[in-house]
């Protein structure tokens, strides 16, 4: 289900069962012809459309959410905010000081290369040059999504995608090096130009952020976790933030290269999407306890923390 489907249904749920706080402009869906709330279905009822709404579009959300993955376990803090240009240079002086190989423009050009080979895979299906470039947070939802048969339907636009790189930070720290790439994006879509697009409803050009890291010490295929913990020594035990059981502290990621920890979208439809579960869930906030894991990922941590608290520790969730 793509996410201009999933759009227009989620706004028809809105409309039609939310309550007026979301679905203001039609009284007849609160009247049901005549009768006093004849249209619309019980809270319990609608708890249960959001869910299935949810797990309906599951596959377009965990692959295009405005905020996908996140920095891996010990990252410095902003590494999602681009950098002003003098601290920018200080990063890939820093970096080049640690790999005397580095080189910006060599690097724009293989970021560009990654997000060309991103979008041909929604062509293709081919999947075997992205697993080595993407973090775990990343691979799995997708993996997940093109398992559902999702790349077969509507997701094949992705492959008219493309995006114009440009190196917007750089970090030389403890446990990685981090490059923070901005995609200008376009899609070419098979639609007849000489017609608008409708305002608001599917937007064909916006940026994307992506988050490339590689641990200083190597390791794993192509991410693994450190063992044991570099803070305290004690065997490998983490939360669902990366931290240690024992002493509190990150424990790091071992890569065998640079992959692609993060994302941010900033395409206007897929956060309209995304403002419209949320509107629902404020209003009937049992539907959390029926959605999984993957999903919750996907929203607002402060959304999540605000109806179910331990829940949103437990999964680490996080603002980036």
């Amino acid at each position: 289900m793509g996410l201009f489907r999933a759009w227009k249904g989620l706004k028809a749920v809105a409309a039609d069962g939310l309550p007026d706080s979301v679905g203001r402009g039609r009284p007849d869906a609160a009247v049901g012809r005549g009768r006093p709330d004849a249209g619309r279905p019980s809270g319990a009822m609608m708890v249960g459309l959001i869910a299935a709404m949810a797990k309906m579009m599951g596959p377009a959300m965990l692959v295009q959410a405005p905020q996908r993955g996140g920095p891996l376990p010990g990252t410095v803090d902003d590494v999602l905010a681009p950098q002003d240009g003098s601290a920018r240079a200080g990063g890939i002086a820093a970096l080049g000081e640690r790999d005397r190989a580095f080189d910006a423009s060599s690097f724009i050009a293989f970021a560009g290369q990654v997000f060309a080979a991103h979008c041909s895979m929604w062509g293709t299906g081919d999947t075997t040059s992205m697993r080595p470039l993407l973090a775990d947070d990343l691979w799995e939802p997708l993996a997940a999504a093109l398992g559902s048969g999702f790349a077969t339907g509507g997701a094949a636009i992705y492959s008219h995608q493309r995006g114009v790189p440009d190196l917007a930070g750089v970090w030389a720290d403890r446990f990685y090096d981090s490059a923070l790439v901005s995609f200008s994006v376009d899609v070419d879509l098979p639609y007849d130009h000489s017609k608008p697009l409708p305002a608001g409803i599917l937007a064909t050009e916006w940026t994307e952020d992506w988050l490339f890291q590689r641990s200083v010490t190597p390791g794993g295929d192509p991410m693994i976790g450190a063992d044991p913990c570099p803070t305290c020594g004690s065997p490998r035990q983490v939360d669902g933030a990366g931290r240690c059981q024992r002493c509190r502290q990150p424990v790091p990621v071992l890569t065998s290269g640079w992959l692609v920890s993060a994302v941010r979208n900033h395409n206007p439809t897929v956060q309209a999407v995304v403002d419209q579960f949320v509107a629902g869930l404020r209003e009937h906030p049992a539907t959390l306890a029926m959605l999984p894991d993957d999903i919750v990922k996907l929203l607002p941590p402060g959304e999540v923390a605000a109806v179910d608290p331990s829940r949103a520790a437990a999964l680490g969730l996080r603002g980036i």
